[in-house]
Parts: structure tokens; C-alpha cells; sequence
């Protein structure tokens, strides 16, 4: 892996910046490529990561607990009117997960006793809940949906285990959604990896706006997310010894994309000569062309 300080150096040559007649340029006479680079080598390296990508694995496991309901109860729509509450009876549920829509009122009751009350207001959208009940394993647990206005449940699941916190407590639906990490760029692939000697690609999975990925409940292992990320950011403050987040074969590029832009303002000609550089160097990494800006001139003639 190449530091910022092999960049700058590598950069300051190709632009000529770095000597004159074998002898070392004073910081005072190129200090302006050198703050250019400083700003500009973060968004070259991000560019450059689309073109010659950079691998990465997000791992998630699944092997997911029944609810006290059985497999596959719950998941179903339910309708609440007023007038009609709907009352859930377990013994030993320490936690929960449901959803519901609308304007409602769910009490959790501990032997009779009322321990949480829940005033949802969100219209027109499920919302979750899920939390530790705080209930042993011989309490009585008594879920009560009430309320003035029709609204829907679904998704309901008592658990006879607690969690490490409520945010922990399984979600219960067909499909769980994984949030990709910050740095998703674009997806690869996903393997599953499980008993008995399963390795293999998974194809049972689904994208939702190309930042989550949605599982199968009830498929059971660990999933390997393949995909490509964004290169840690490096701020024009970064010392020198930061390393790039990027792939080795990819650092000419970056270092030439940074001086593309550093010279487009005021050498269009070194910056031509970067840009078509730039372009077969790509072509040679990747088997395939780089999107470049193209200039027109319109000629006249008499």
C-alpha cells in the first residue's frame, strides 16, 4: 500500500515539479501544486476507485430463534377495530418484536401488572417495536392492543429469550434487511457459507435502493457480501504517512487524475499529456476505455 507522502512525490514529478538541475525546487516555488494536490487527491482517488475497484466482504450470520407462536405465525396481517382489542397470552416472554400502523395503544403487562405502554402516531406506515420485557421465565405476559381508530399488526413475535439490548431483539419478517456499510460503492456477490460443507453462491436475496440487502428469513449460515467500496477519505490534512485505501495497481492513476486537475487552469498542454496517459493506463489495468472529457474545436476556414 502507497502513502500520501509517495503520491505528492510521484505527482511533483510528473508535472516537473520536483527539481531543477538535479537540485531539489524550494517548497516556496511549488507550494501552490502542492496544495492543489493536497485538496484534489481525495476526489482523484475516489474516481479512480470506480474504474479499478476495490473489494471488500460485509458479513452477516442468520440461524434465527422461533417465535413462542411457531414457525411461520404472526407474520400474517392483522386487523384491529375498535371495540374488539386483540390480547396476547405467553408464559416466559422476555422479548418482543411487532409492527404496527396507525394511530394505537399496546400495553405489555407482567402478571397483570402494566410495565409498558406504547402510543404510536405514525400514519399510514408500519413502525417497529422491540424490546426486553423484563419478565422471567414463569411470568405471565399479556400484550394488548387497543385504541380509538382501525389500524393493522403484523410481524408479531413473543420471544422466550432475552436480548443484550431491545436494539438486539431479532426482527421477525419473510425478508431481513441488512444496511450495506458506509462505504458501498456497488455489489458483487454473495456467498453463503453453512452445514452441511455448504459454500456457494446465494442467489435467494433481493437489493432495496441498492444500499440493503434483503434475506430470507429462514435461510440459515453466514452470507458473505461481496461488493465494491469507496476508499477511506484523506483530508488535505492528512499527514504525509496515511496510507491510500486503494488498490496498487491503481495509484498511477490516482496520482495522475490529481495532477489533471491540478493543471487544467493554468498548463492545458501537461494537462492533455496527464489526460491521454491517464486514458492508456486505464485501458492496459482494466481491458477497457476511461470516460474522458472531450473538447471540441470548431475550425473556419475562408
Amino acid at each position: 500500500m502507497k502513502t500520501k507522502g509517495y503520491c505528492l512525490a510521484l505527482f511533483l514529478r510528473l508535472l516537473d515539479e520536483a527539481t531543477r538541475k538535479g537540485i531539489t525546487i524550494p517548497e516556496s516555488k511549488n507550494a501552490d501544486y502542492k496544495d492543489k494536490f493536497n485538496f484534489f487527491l481525495n476526489e482523484a482517488q475516489t474516481y479512480v476507485a470506480q474504474l479499478v475497484k476495490i473489494p471488500a466482504v460485509f458479513t452477516v450470520t442468520q440461524n434465527q430463534i422461533r417465535s413462542q407462536l411457531g414457525q411461520f405465525n404472526g407474520l400474517d396481517i392483522q386487523q384491529y377495530l375498535p371495540g374488539n382489542n386483540k390480547v396476547y397470552t405467553q408464559t416466559g416472554t422476555k422479548s418482543l418484536y411487532f409492527e404496527i400502523d396507525n394511530i394505537g395503544t399496546v400495553t405489555v403487562a407482567i402478571n397483570g401488572i402494566v410495565t409498558k405502554t406504547i402510543n404510536n402516531t405514525a400514519k399510514r406506515i408500519f413502525t417497529v417495536y422491540k424490546f426486553n420485557t423484563g419478565a422471567t421465565s414463569t411470568d405471565v405476559v399479556t400484550v394488548t392492543f387497543t385504541g380509538l381508530y382501525p389500524y393493522n399488526i403484523c410481524n408479531y413475535a413473543p420471544y422466550a429469550y432475552a436480548f443484550p439490548t431491545d436494539e438486539d431483539v431479532q426482527v421477525y419478517k419473510s425478508f431481513v434487511e441488512y444496511s450495506m456499510p458506509a462505504d458501498f460503492l456497488g455489489f458483487d456477490v454473495v456467498i453463503i457459507k453453512s452445514d452441511p460443507r455448504i459454500y456457494e453462491a446465494y442467489i435467494a436475496f433481493k437489493w432495496e435502493n441498492n444500499r440493503k440487502v434483503i434475506l430470507n428469513y429462514y435461510d440459515i449460515g453466514s452470507f458473505d457480501i461481496h461488493y465494491w467500496k469507496y476508499p477511506k477519505v484523506i483530508l488535505p490534512t492528512d499527514a504525509d504517512t496515511t496510507v491510500l485505501d486503494i488498490e496498487d495497481k491503481a495509484i498511477d492513476l490516482v496520482v495522475l487524475q490529481a495532477g489533471i486537475m491540478a493543471t487544467t487552469a493554468d498548463n492545458q498542454a501537461l494537462s492533455a499529456w496527464l489526460r491521454s496517459l491517464f486514458g492508456e493506463k486505464v485501458q492496459n489495468i482494466t481491458n477497457s476505455t476511461a470516460m474522458l472529457e472531450t473538447s471540441i474545436q470548431t475550425i473556419y476556414s475562408m
